[in-house]
């Protein structure tokens, strides 16, 4: 399945489209920028160059690197959550689940799910430099968790509509459920990148990830 970049919507940071476009250009960037260059070794400058902006375009917008970071994590998480949970409602309808749910059923699944429009080599090292960057950066850190605590609250509630609506449940607290198949998707996505695995060649992400709904849920109970 080929994979292509969706367009970004324009978020006017000021109120005004102008600016919005700016802002949206910038995060464009500095989205390449880190993922080719890492955060550390990216520059400001870079990511201005690569946007076709100046410093001050940059500044009007953010007051640092770590600023813009945060902003293009919010931004990309955002447009994740919101296909996966449009993937819910127009995806699974479709879909014959009378019969067992095996990995391989589930793979399809997950892959459905998860590739959709998205580059997720480009997104594995972009949000594996926002790790490192609150990892390396003990007054990022505090920030790094309570995003990250934010985007689980926001993630369990469409996983779970998407499991009750494949008649399946939770075995344990939907949360820990979550965290674990986060974890899982992380750790098989770092491995496709290592192993050179292309955006077509998804078995490595889908069948870790099928092996572990199975594992973290059951049928559900009349």
């Amino acid at each position: 399945m080929a994979t292509s970049t969706p367009e970004r919507p324009v978020v006017a940071a000021s109120g005004t489209p102008r600016r919005g476009r700016t802002r949206e250009r910038l995060l464009d960037a500095a989205y390449e920028v880190f993922a080719e260059q890492g955060v550390h070794a990216a520059s400001v400058e870079q990511v201005c160059e690569r946007a076709g902006f100046t410093r001050g375009a940059f500044y009007s917008n953010f007051t640092s690197k770590e600023e813009l970071f945060f902003a293009l994590m919010e931004r990309e998480h955002g447009l994740r959550l919101t296909a996966l949970d449009e993937r819910v409602d127009t995806l699974l309808p479709t879909l014959d689940l009378s019969g067992e749910l095996d990995e391989h059923v589930i793979g399809d699944l997950v892959l459905e799910f998860l590739v959709g429009p998205f580059d997720n080599r480009t997104w594995t090292l972009v949000s594996s430099e926002f790790l490192l960057l609150a990892m390396r950066d003990p007054a990022v850190a505090a920030d790094y968790l309570a995003y990250q605590e934010r985007f689980e609250a926001a993630l369990v509630p469409i996983v779970q509509r998407a499991i009750d609506s494949a008649g399946r449940e939770f075995v344990l607290d939907p949360r820990a459920a979550v965290r674990l198949l986060c974890a899982v998707q992380v750790d098989a996505e770092q491995s496709a990148v290592l192993g050179g695995t292309t955006a077509d060649e998804r078995d490595v992400p889908r069948l870790a990830l099928a092996r572990a709904l199975l594992v973290v849920t059951r049928p559900k109970t009349a």
